[in-house]
């Protein structure tokens, strides 16, 4: 049995800023939790990821290496890139210099594991959960046999992937430990939060989403103890007092959100939180009291859309009605919102990004921007691959694993483009995938850091495009 494992976070990409590699270190503690040895390399900081690799390996002679890669590609439709071409070099090299048996997971290979094993030359991929099945994984004996480990998805001769073993079982949730396996300075140097996840899994079915492949089909929810207990070890292992919730959909299931503020605020934490999604769907006036009163500030609120027929073609399961009330509630609160809009979907028009362009004249207040992302990325298996087909925009026989991206037919970017400029009236307050590639971003985080700026730093977008003018 292998009983040295090195963890691998490949995930290089800093814009709009670094992202704490939180689940390859979920997946470090249950491998050390189950016996092994364990080290995690993340390679986000390092100058040569080849060479960085080639020390740990020469240091630590893994009998197993687990591969976490978080993003397939950086999902801009106006300057598409792909990380896989970086992460087959890099498994190439490692399979020079060590004989140890490879399993790849991460949130990018759960979406399409056949595709990612193929392009990497690799057999085993981890679909779904790593902390359960990456343990039993490298426990067993042969290739063979733990090709058939339940998660784990087996490439064939064919260049086909199966799973003998199955779907991965949802075990109980254990602690990550970040302070134990990240080098948290690094990251808090750039934006002073730190991320938690208070539960999985989601039982939507949005037209474009990946996150039933990734997490499930049902809430898994921690109990808000352990989540608090987490919290309060941060603070005192890491100079972070701030935290960021990442779960699909804050304000669901029901009481979720109301559990978790209510044991933040009978613990007394003295922490400032934010939300990576909250849906405007049921979200009331108390609920974001409560908040406010647990220390949330800030809040990724995420519509897509604020036209009706947008809406139900991409099957948000809300209305504009729902979008509007929504808004009015955030706008008379204390939250700061960050709205996120995906433009071109199945039904854009010029009309229905008319209506996308009035919310955001109405709604924008002082205290609140926009992301606009133009283009949504195809998966398979994805409702959205289905309308792709019968649009013409892909073709049955592609393997979608290089970006592939849906833009309405009754719609062109140029239009939306002019669409935008003209009626956007405070487009100071609205961001794009391109805005956050400047670098003139990365110095202000730093700056923000260093000089102690409020987060979130989004709030600072207007300033950011004024210094990227000037350059």
């Amino acid at each position: 049995m292998p009983s040295r494992i090195l963890v691998i976070s490949t995930n290089r990409e800093r814009a709009p800023q670094p992202t704490v590699p939180l689940g390859a270190a979920w997946v470090a503690e249950s491998l050390l939790q189950a016996g092994f040895q364990v080290r995690l390399l993340d390679l986000c900081f390092a100058r040569d990821a080849l060479r960085a690799t080639q020390d740990a390996i020469a240091a630590f002679a893994p009998d197993g290496i687990a591969l976490s890669v978080r993003n397939l590609d950086n999902c801009n439709f106006l300057n598409p890139k792909s990380y896989l071409t970086e992460v087959r070099l890099l498994v190439d090299f490692i399979k020079s210099r060590s004989d140890a048996r490879i399993l790849v997971g991460g949130s990018g290979v759960s979406i399409m594991p056949q595709q990612v094993l193929d392009f990497l030359d690799l057999d085993h991929a981890v679909v779904g959960e790593g902390e359960h099945a990456a343990p039993l994984f490298f426990r067993t004996e042969g290739a063979e046999h733990a090709g058939r480990v339940a998660g784990v998805a087996r490439r064939s001769k064919a260049g086909m992937a199966d799973a003998d073993g199955g779907a991965a079982s949802a075990g109980p949730f254990i602690t990550p430990h970040l302070h134990r396996w990240v080098e948290t300075p690094r990251y808090l140097a750039l934006e002073p939060v730190l991320p938690v996840q208070g539960k999985r899994g989601c039982t939507h079915r949005c037209l474009y989403c990946t996150y039933r492949s990734i997490e499930g089909e049902s809430w898994r929810v921690r109990e808000p103890g352990a989540v608090v207990d987490e919290i309060l070890s941060a603070m005192h292992h890491t100079r972070a007092r701030e935290f960021e919730f990442v779960d699909s959909i804050f304000n669901e299931p029901e009481g979720y959100l109301e559990t978790l503020l209510d044991e933040i605020l009978r613990r007394g934490i003295k922490a400032r939180f934010s939300v990576s999604s909250l849906s405007p769907k049921g979200l009331t006036r108390n609920q974001l009291e409560l908040m406010a009163r647990a220390g949330v500030a800030s809040a990724v609120i995420t519509p897509e859309s604020a036209a009706g027929a947008t809406l139900a073609a991409l099957g948000k399961g809300f209305d504009e009605d729902e979008v509007h009330r929504a808004a009015e509630l955030v706008s008379s609160s204390r939250l700061r919102a960050l709205w996120c809009f995906l433009l071109g979907g199945p039904s854009e028009d010029e009309m229905t990004l008319g209506k996308t362009v009035a919310f955001l004249n109405r709604y924008l207040s002082d205290k609140d921007h926009a992301f606009l992302t133009t283009g949504i990325r195809i998966y398979p298996g994805t409702g959205l691959h289905d309308v792709a087909l019968r649009d013409g925009l892909v073709a049955a026989g592609d393997d979608l694993l290089m970006p592939a991206f849906y833009f309405s037919p009754q719609l062109t970017p140029q239009q939306a483009r002019t669409l935008l400029d003209r009626g956007i009236r405070a487009p100071s307050r609205c961001i794009n995938l391109l805005d956050t590639q400047a670098p003139v971003i990365g110095a202000l985080r730093r700056i923000g850091t260093a000089v102690g700026l409020p987060t979130p730093y989004w709030r600072y977008t207007r300033f950011a495009k004024a210094m990227s003018r000037k350059r």
